[in-house]
């Protein structure tokens, strides 16, 4: 049982790292794109505008996957203890 728990929580920080980085990388490509944009003499937005809110989204999205496969695995894990100590 350790190792299912173990393996649960080391799933669950890599699904947080994963998502996390993939939409923090989805908002560099933001960033780029405005500024590829607006290079006809308009104000270009800072990357404070355009990260804060992505970093902040990826957080919360990691966050919510990584729990998610935390709940499950160890949801998952207590069900096939108590199944296996009822035989």
């Amino acid at each position: 049982m350790v190792r299912a728990v173990v393996f649960t929580c080391i799933a669950a920080i890599v699904v947080f790292a994963v998502v996390q980085d993939r939409l923090t990388s989805a908002g560099v490509g933001r960033y780029v794109a405005l500024f590829r944009d607006r290079t006809d003499g308009a104000a270009a937005a800072t990357i404070d505008e355009v990260m804060k809110p992505a970093a902040a989204h990826a957080v919360r999205q990691g966050a919510f996957w990584g729990g998610a496969v935390l709940v499950t695995g160890l949801g998952g894990t207590l069900i096939a203890r108590r199944r296996r100590g009822r035989e």
